[in-house]
C-alpha cells in the first residue's frame, strides 16, 4: 500500500470513528485561510450540508452563536492561541433554526518553531440532553432545598462505599454544629455530636433494625445536648439497597420538636393535675358527707360528755376521764372542720395554738406507725409559745414531713423531732419563703436516709411532684407544708446531703405565749330563767341532746324533726317561744329560710342558727336571714349557754310574756 492509500485508508477510518461518536470536526490552515466542516459538524450547526465556507471568518458569520456565548467562545480561543491554555474546551449556546442547543467545543492548533498557529483543528459534540438533564437535576436539589429550608428541617446523604458524607447547614445547626462543618465521613460526626447518654443506645438500634431490614425506615425521636440546653430532634431515615439488598446509601432529614415535646410535656402535666383535682374533688365531696354525718356523732359525745362532766366531783378520776374524753373529741371537731373547710376550698378559723401540745399530739400518732427499724427522738423545749393558726394544720405540718422522713429510711435509721423558739435578728432568705427579723417558733424534723438528689431539689415542693412509687404518695404532702406554711407567714429550709439524710426546718412566726387561761373554760355555765326555745335538727338525737342541754341550762324546750312543722306551730302561736335555735341543713326548709319565715312573723325574736360549716356563704345567708349568731357544730354546752345569755340580753324587754 502507498502512502496516498494509507493516508486515504486513515481518513475514511477517522471519519467512521467520528459518526459513531455522533461529533462532527472542523479543519483550517491558518496560511491559505482554507476551511473545512464536517457534515456531522454542519448538521449540529443546523447548516446545509454542502455549506462551504470561504474561510474562518465566512463560518464564523453564519456559526449561530447565543448572543452572551460569543464573546466567552473568542476570549477562550485569544487565550489558548496566546498559549495561556492547553487546548479550547468550552460550552456555548446556539439557537438552531430557532431553537436553543448547548454544544461542547474542543480544539487544538498545529504551530510552527516561533509559535505560530499554521492548522486549527477541533471537534464538536451536542451537549443539550445533559444540559437539561443537569438542568433539571439543578431546579429538583433547589426545590428540594427549599423546601427544606421553609420546613426548618436539615437533610444528610451518605454514600456508604466511599463514606462521603453530607449534611445541609440546617442539619448541622440541628446537630449543634456551625452551618458549614464539613465531615470526613459518616464516623466523623457520630463522634463528635452530643446524642443524649439516655437515647444513644435507642438511635443505634433503630439504624440497625432498619439496616437489617426490619423497619421499612428509620423513625425517632431523640435528644441532642445542645450548649444552650436540650433539644428534641424528629430523625427520619432510609437506605438505598442493591440488587442483593445491601444497603449502598443512606439518606433522611431531622427537625427540631423540642417545643411539640414540651407541649406535650405540659398536656400530659395538665392532664394528670387534672385527673389528681377530679379525684381531690371527689375526695372532697366523700369528705364533706363523712364530716357532715360525723359531726352530728361528735356532738352527741361532746353533749353528753359535758353533761356528765357537770355532775363528776372535781379532782376525781371520772372528771380527768372525762376532760379527756371531751379534749379528744375537741380534737375530733377541730379536725372535721379542717375536712370540711378542704371540701369546700375554705379556710379554718384561727386560734391560739399550743405547739409544743399539738407536737406531742402528733408524735404520739407517729409513734404508733413507725417502722419497727426506725428509731424516734425528740426534743421540744418551746415550752407554751403560741402561734396564731389552726393546731389541725400544725399537727398535719408535722405528720407529712417524718412521713416523708420514713420514707426516706427504708433500711431504718432516726427520725429526729425538735421544737425549739428561736430569735432572728436579721431577715434572710430560706429555701422556702423569707425570714424577717423576729421571733419564731423553729420545728425541725430530720432524717437519715438516702437524701434529696441536687438535680430534684428544687422541685420536691411542687404540686404532684413525687418520687414514690405509685400508690404510696400523690405529690402532694410537701406541696401542702409549703402551702400552709406560708399562709401562716413561715418559711423553709431544706438541708440534705446524699446517703446522710435530710433535715425539714419550719419557721412559725410566733404569737402570744399560750396561757392557763387559754384552757378550755368548764366553769359553771349562765343558767336560763325558763324561757321557752324552739329548736328544730333533723337528726332527732341531736334534737333530744339539745333539748336535755337546755333543761339543765334553766330552759324550756320543744323539740321539732322537721323544720315545715316547726314554722307551722310557730304560726299557730307566735308568743309561745322566747327565741329559735335552727340547724342549717335540713330537707325542705333551710334554716335561714325558716329565720326568714320566722323573723316575718316576730321581727325581735332572738335566733340562732347552727351549721357543720360556717363560713363564706352559710354565714352572710344567715345573718342577712335573720339570724343573730351562727353556732358551729358540734355544739358545745358552753357555747350554748353563752350565746343564749348574749342575745337574750340583747333583747331583754321583748322576749314573749308566757
Amino acid at each position: 500500500m502507498n502512502d496516498g492509500e494509507a493516508h486515504k485508508r486513515t481518513q475514511e477510518r477517522y471519519a467512521l470513528a467520528m459518526q459513531a461518536s455522533e461529533e462532527g470536526y472542523w479543519d483550517w490552515v491558518v496560511a491559505t485561510d482554507e476551511f473545512y466542516a464536517s457534515p456531522r459538524m454542519l448538521e449540529l450547526y443546523g447548516l446545509a450540508p454542502d455549506a462551504v465556507f470561504q474561510g474562518r471568518a465566512d463560518f464564523l458569520r453564519r456559526y449561530p452563536f447565543h448572543a452572551e456565548d460569543l464573546e466567552r467562545w473568542n476570549q477562550a480561543v485569544a487565550a489558548y492561541l496566546a498559549g495561556e491554555t492547553p487546548r479550547v474546551d468550552i460550552e456555548v449556546r446556539m439557537q438552531r433554526h430557532g431553537e436553543p442547543r448547548w454544544i461542547r467545543l474542543t480544539a487544538l492548533c498545529q504551530r510552527e518553531a516561533s509559535g505560530a498557529p499554521v492548522r486549527w483543528t477541533g471537534l464538536v459534540g451536542d451537549i443539550t440532553a445533559r444540559k437539561q438533564a443537569e438542568q433539571a437535576l439543578r431546579l429538583s436539589e433547589e426545590r428540594y432545598a427549599l423546601a427544606m429550608q421553609a420546613s426548618g428541617e436539615g437533610h444528610w446523604d451518605w454514600n456508604i462505599a466511599t463514606d462521603e458524607y453530607y449534611a445541609s447547614p440546617r442539619n448541622n445547626e440541628l446537630a449543634g454544629f456551625p452551618p458549614d462543618t464539613k465531615w470526613n465521613g459518616r464516623a466523623d460526626i457520630l463522634a463528635k455530636i452530643a446524642f443524649h447518654p439516655d437515647d444513644w443506645p435507642r438511635y443505634r438500634a433503630a439504624v440497625a433494625d432498619h439496616f437489617a431490614g426490619k423497619t421499612p425506615r428509620m423513625n425517632i425521636d431523640m435528644r441532642i445536648v445542645h450548649p444552650g440546653g436540650i433539644r428534641w430532634l424528629r430523625m427520619v431515615g432510609m437506605c438505598l439497597r442493591d440488587a442483593g439488598g445491601k444497603p449502598v446509601r443512606w439518606a433522611g432529614s431531622a427537625m427540631d420538636i423540642t417545643e411539640q415535646k414540651k407541649a406535650e410535656e405540659a398536656l400530659r402535666v395538665s392532664e394528670e393535675r387534672l385527673r389528681q383535682a377530679q379525684r381531690l374533688e371527689a375526695l372532697g365531696t366523700l369528705a364533706g358527707g363523712i364530716a357532715h354525718d360525723f359531726n352530728n356523732i361528735l356532738g352527741a359525745v361532746l353533749g353528753y360528755g359535758e353533761m356528765a362532766l357537770q355532775r363528776a366531783a372535781p379532782g376525781s378520776r371520772l372528771r380527768h376521764e372525762l376532760e379527756c374524753i371531751l379534749t379528744a373529741g375537741e380534737r375530733g371537731r377541730s379536725l372535721v372542720e379542717r375536712i370540711l373547710a378542704f371540701s369546700r376550698g375554705g379556710i379554718a378559723e384561727q386560734v391560739a395554738v399550743d405547739v409544743e401540745k399539738v407536737v406531742r399530739e402528733a408524735l404520739a400518732h407517729i409513734s404508733a406507725i413507725l417502722p419497727p427499724n426506725v428509731r424516734l427522738v425528740c426534743e421540744l423545749t418551746a415550752g407554751r409559745a403560741g402561734l396564731r393558726g389552726d393546731p389541725t394544720q400544725v399537727h398535719q405540718i408535722l405528720t407529712n414531713l417524718a412521713t416523708n422522713a420514713m420514707h426516706a429510711m427504708a433500711a431504718g435509721g432516726v427520725l429526729r423531732v425538735t421544737l425549739r423558739t428561736e430569735r432572728a435578728e436579721a431577715a434572710r432568705t430560706a429555701t422556702i419563703g423569707t425570714l424577717p427579723s423576729g421571733n419564731y417558733i423553729v420545728l425541725s424534723v430530720a432524717d437519715s436516709g438516702t437524701g434529696i438528689p441536687a438535680e430534684i431539689l428544687d422541685r420536691v415542693f411542687d404540686p404532684f411532684f413525687t418520687t414514690k412509687e405509685v400508690g404510696v404518695g400523690t405529690g402532694l404532702g410537701l406541696s401542702l407544708v409549703h402551702g400552709t406554711v406560708s399562709n401562716l407567714g413561715g418559711a423553709i429550709d431544706v438541708a440534705t446531703a446524699a446517703g446522710a439524710g435530710t433535715t425539714f426546718t419550719v419557721y412559725f412566726p410566733r404569737g402570744a405565749d399560750v396561757s392557763e387561761l387559754d384552757v378550755p373554760d368548764r366553769s359553771a355555765l349562765p343558767a336560763g330563767k325558763q324561757q321557752r326555745v324552739l329548736v328544730v335538727d333533723d337528726e332527732e338525737a341531736l334534737v333530744t341532746l339539745v333539748c336535755r342541754t337546755l333543761e339543765t341550762l334553766g330552759y324550756v324546750p320543744a323539740g321539732f324533726t322537721s323544720s315545715s312543722a316547726a314554722l307551722q306551730a310557730f304560726r299557730a302561736d307566735p308568743l309561745a317561744f322566747d327565741a329559735l335555735i335552727t340547724d342549717e341543713r335540713m330537707p325542705g326548709l333551710s334554716g335561714a329560710a325558716l329565720i326568714r319565715e320566722v323573723r316575718a312573723i316576730r321581727s325581735a325574736l332572738p335566733t340562732l342558727l347552727v351549721s357543720g360549716y360556717i363560713g363564706g356563704k352559710v354565714t352572710l345567708d344567715a345573718l342577712e336571714a335573720g339570724a343573730d349568731e351562727v353556732l358551729k357544730k358540734p355544739l358545745l354546752a358552753r357555747e350554748l349557754a353563752r350565746s343564749l345569755a348574749r342575745v337574750f340580753s340583747a333583747t331583754s324587754g321583748v322576749t314573749a310574756s308566757p
